[in-house]
């Protein structure tokens, strides 16, 4: 595996592409894991427990029938 490292201007438009075009290029499961990665590092920083997890909610309603 090729590891590449760039170096953006500040004002570098070509930054939200290359991003884009970075995390497309990698399945859902390697993104969920990298956001959960993010998550239990802010969480270590903001001194919250790390083992909480994320709150699901579910609702379930009826549709009205015509």
């Amino acid at each position: 595996m090729d590891k590449k490292v760039r170096i953006y201007d500040l004002h570098d438009s070509n930054q939200i592409a290359d991003e884009k075009d970075y995390w497309l290029s990698k399945s859902p499961e390697e993104r969920l894991a990298a956001a959960e990665k993010l998550r239990h590092q802010f969480m270590q920083i903001k001194g919250i427990d790390v083992k909480q997890r994320l709150q699901r909610v579910l609702k379930i309603t009826q549709s009205k029938k015509g």
